[in-house]
Order: C-alpha cells, then sequence, then structure tokens
C-alpha cells in the first residue's frame, strides 16, 4: 500500500483547518485579541493532548485505533469503527452544509442548493475514491494556492490600519477566554483523520504534528490579526471576515480578491470533502469487508448530502450553519479512545475472538 508522506498529511491537515476559517469565523465576543489568546492557549493543550496517540503510533506502527482494536474483538472493534465513521459522516455533512449555506453569500443570484451540493460532493466522491497518496498530493497543490493567496492578501492589504482595535475591553476576560479555547479546540477536527491514517504515514508522525500547529497558529494569528488591524470592529460583525478582508484589499493591478478567494475555498472544500469521505469508506470496509471500495466511498458522500439537503433545501440550515460544538467528540477519538486502547491492549484487557 502506498503511503502518504508527511507533507501530504500536513497539507490535508493545514487545509482542512483553512477550510473553516475561510468559511466562517466565530466572532463570538467583543474582542478579536481574546480570540488570538484563545488560539494560542488551545493549540498548546491540542499538543499536549496529542502524546497518547503518538504513543499508541509508536507501538503499533502498522495498525490504526480502529484496525488494532479490529483485530483483538470484532465487536469491540466495529463499535470503535462506527464512532469515527459517524464523526467522519458528521463533519461531511457540517462541510457540505456551510458550503451550500455561504455559497449565497458570495454570489449575488440565487443559485439552485440542489445543484451547488450534488456537484461538489460528485467531484469530493471522485478524489475520494483514490488513493491516498492521490488526495494528498491534492491537497499540497490546494495549500500552495492558499498560501500565494495568503500572502497577497496581507501584503496588498497594508495600508491604513490602527492598533488601537485589539483591546481586552470584554464583560468577562476568562469567560470570553474560555470560550475561544474551546472553540478553536472543537475546530479542530482534522487531528481526528490524522490519528486515524497515522500507519499510512511514511516518516515520522510527530513531525507532522508539531509542524501543523506551529504553522496553523502562525498563519491564523496573522491573517486575524491583520483583519483586526484593517477591518477593526467590522470583524466583529461581518459573516465572513476573511472574505471581507479578501474584498478589501487591492493592488495596481488587481482591484479586489474575493473571486480569487473563492475559487480557493472551493477547492479547500472539495479536498477536505474528499478526505473524509475516503476516511469514513475505509470505516464502512473495516466493517463490511465484502463491499467493494467504491461503494463505500458512494455511501460515505450520499449519506451526508441527503442529511445536508434536508435542511438546506427548506432554507433550515441556519440554525446549524454557526454550530461550534464537537469539542468533545475530537476528545473522545483523538485523546481517550486512543489511550484507553492502549491501555487497555497492555494489559491484555482484550481477548482475541479467535483464540
Amino acid at each position: 500500500m502506498k503511503k502518504i508522506t508527511p507533507l501530504q498529511i500536513f497539507a490535508l491537515m493545514i487545509c482542512g483547518r483553512s477550510f473553516s476559517f475561510m468559511t466562517y469565523f466565530p466572532f463570538t465576543n467583543d474582542s478579536s485579541l481574546v480570540l488570538m489568546i484563545g488560539l494560542l492557549i488551545s493549540t498548546v493543550i491540542q499538543a499536549l493532548l496529542i502524546f497518547p496517540v503518538l504513543i499508541f503510533h509508536k507501538h503499533y506502527l502498522n495498525d490504526n485505533i480502529c484496525t488494532l482494536s479490529m483485530s483483538k474483538n470484532r465487536f469491540v472493534g466495529i463499535a470503535v469503527t462506527i464512532l469515527y465513521l459517524l464523526f467522519f459522516m458528521g463533519v461531511a455533512f457540517i462541510v457540505i452544509g456551510n458550503f451550500s449555506y455561504f455559497m449565497d453569500y458570495y454570489f449575488s443570484n440565487y443559485i439552485p442548493r440542489i445543484m451547488i451540493v450534488i456537484s461538489c460532493t460528485l467531484v469530493a466522491i471522485y478524489l475520494g475514491k483514490m488513493n491516498i497518496t492521490v488526495i494528498g498530493k491534492a491537497g499540497a497543490i490546494a495549500l500552495t494556492l492558499f498560501a500565494i493567496f495568503t500572502v497577497i492578501i496581507v501584503s496588498s492589504s497594508i495600508q491604513n490600519f490602527h492598533f488601537s482595535n485589539f483591546h481586552l475591553a470584554v464583560e468577562s476576560v476568562p469567560k470570553s477566554l474560555i470560550g475561544a479555547i474551546k472553540t478553536e479546540f472543537a475546530r479542530n477536527r482534522d487531528l481526528v483523520v490524522f490519528a486515524f491514517l497515522l500507519p499510512d504515514i511514511k516518516g515520522k508522525a510527530s513531525r507532522v504534528a508539531w509542524w501543523y500547529f506551529a504553522v496553523k497558529v502562525v498563519v491564523i494569528e496573522v491573517i486575524l490579526g491583520f483583519i483586526t488591524i484593517i477591518l477593526g470592529d467590522f470583524a466583529l460583525i461581518t459573516k465572513l471576515p476573511f472574505f471581507s478582508l479578501a474584498a478589501y484589499s487591492h493592488t495596481q493591478i488587481v482591484e479586489r480578491y474575493d473571486a480569487a478567494f473563492m475559487s480557493i475555498w472551493v477547492i479547500m472544500a472539495i479536498v477536505k470533502l474528499g478526505t473524509y469521505f475516503h476516511c469514513s469508506a475505509r470505516c464502512i470496509k473495516l466493517c463490511i469487508p465484502k463491499i467493494p471500495f467504491v461503494t463505500s466511498v458512494i455511501i460515505s458522500g450520499a449519506i451526508p448530502t441527503a442529511a445536508a439537503l434536508y435542511f438546506l433545501i427548506p432554507h433550515k440550515w441556519e440554525s446549524i450553519a454557526y454550530y461550534q460544538g464537537g469539542g468533545g467528540a475530537i476528545l473522545l477519538l483523538y485523546v481517550i479512545v486512543p489511550l484507553i486502547l492502549l491501555l487497555f491492549v497492555k494489559k491484555g484487557g482484550y481477548h482475541d475472538e479467535k483464540a
């Protein structure tokens, strides 16, 4: 089996987090400085919590949490795999829905949501059925485009700015900070993808994690900082602050960059969906070995798509679009399950059903 390079898995993780940042950034309080501090603290917590899964990978190089639990006890293995399957499908559901919902914001003329969803899903299914290395290469291309775009936006928006926009004038700094930490943790769903794809990584997985945490902090802090000093309080009320910054930025050659923003945003959505469809399909394949992988990818795409359309078509997605939960699921699959399985297997708690 071909393995994904550290650069490719790093690209997929950054693309996933960047898509969340580009789609909607939750200004849930009156201070972006609090959000920036919360982002830093939350990332440190995420880095500390990664040690169980790295230790797990050190002991079981050729297995992830699902395959190891499946090899020890099929019933427990299926239960664990279903947890990961539900998580991957749940994230795909959110991505599909938000992609269509915020597309209405980008286009002034109404485009049928069912057409947006179907076209995006079909492309993502095609990508998801590919080898993980192909998906990784697509992620690397998307990350390169995002990096170039970010440099252009940041450099072209340095005009009139005010550092007075950074302040801690909130009703309760501790309460706002805790909320920012929780929100940032909940938006790093790609940590579960990292834990799931550990045996597919060629090279040191720990380096991927440390680079992800470092680059993620730098990129988001820089962009968020520029959004704050350029847009000021307007950034606190607009739906899409990064999009607004792209629309504001201009050079002598290009008047505005919102069209470029949307192009990269669409590519990011397809790469992220393709990754989650691929992971979901592998979970289905583990539970039902005889099913063709292509069929499992189609199922992985069809279920979250149908669920998203159920809310999108009657225009009921508003209640879901700004959902910032899910931190508990990430904690469970990223930390708790790997830790319990690691300790349980060491103590011989599992009994192989073949014995």
